[in-house]
């Protein structure tokens, strides 16, 4: 059977992911089945590459490098990123504060907090505890593979203040086509560890993904909100549709990206 090339874009694509994990694994593993399904549909799709508790300016000078080695693997010019979470933040400050707005083409963000997430800002009050924590946190990360962990930086660069400062410095590239789409769990989601911390915050942060608003995932051409699907979803973590179709999701979002000259 020859292989489908419906998902078969001008410039290869990028998977940036968030906090907390690598394309290795962590809290969860990012991805799933998203990659062999796009590939198996005839799209050119690697890692971004990022620490997994690294600085937005670490994350980013990371995806930098992954973007140089796909222009000289591919022989482009450009690349197409789809971002998870942080990584949107982090592809953001490369396009914006790093000059490779002409190295990429595209940037379709999930759940990204462009307007910070009150879940970050609400465990920083913890601040002495958080802090020892992250300590630890660090040096186990340092370990297992990640060239310059911060999680206190991480955690302090997702609240709302300071989104606020950088949306101010980081003006979108006029040469990028920037789209997002938010998420919320809805009542009956199976994706125990997001219910939870949806229900600890949600009487200040509201409706989310567990830890995400629609409100803050909002950037560019903002494409809608995924109802009853969780933060972690998004991301094929459980590796199973439920009421989600995620690899039809993405074959669709990809498609889009073919359509427009992507």
């Amino acid at each position: 059977m020859s292989r489908k090339q419906d998902c078969k874009t001008r410039y290869p694509i990028l998977l940036a992911h968030g906090l907390g994990v690598t394309e290795r694994g962590g809290l969860y593993v990012p991805w799933g089945r998203v990659p062999d399904v796009l590939r198996a549909h005839g799209a050119e799709v690697c890692f971004g590459g990022q620490d997994a508790w690294g600085s937005i300016e670490t994350g980013a000078a990371q995806l930098a490098e992954t973007v140089r080695k796909m222009l000289r693997l591919y022989g482009c010019e450009r690349v197409n990123i789809i971002a998870h979470s942080k990584g949107g933040l982090e592809a953001r400050h490369l396009i914006s504060a790093m000059g490779y707005g002409k190295h990429v083409a595209s940037l379709t963000m999930l759940s990204t907090p462009n307007r910070g997430s009150r879940v970050a800002e609400l465990l920083l009050y913890a601040r002495p505890g958080v802090a020892v924590w992250a300590r630890g946190n660090d040096a186990w990360w340092r370990r297992g593979g990640d060239q310059n962990p911060d999680a206190l930086r991480a955690g302090e660069q997702l609240t709302p203040a300071y989104l606020e400062e950088f949306n101010r410095t980081h003006p979108d590239a006029n040469c990028v086509y920037y789209q997002s789409w938010g998420a919320r769990l809805g009542k009956n989601n199976t994706d125990a560890a997001m219910r939870l911390t949806h229900g600890l915050f949600y009487p200040a942060h509201g409706d989310s993904d567990g830890l995400v608003t629609p409100q803050s995932a909002r950037w560019g051409r903002y494409r809608g909100t995924l109802e009853g699907v969780s933060h972690q979803q998004l991301v094929d973590a459980q590796g199973v549709d439920g009421g989600f179709d995620v690899r039809g999701f993405y074959v669709r979002l990809v498609q889009e990206l073919v359509h427009q000259g992507f």
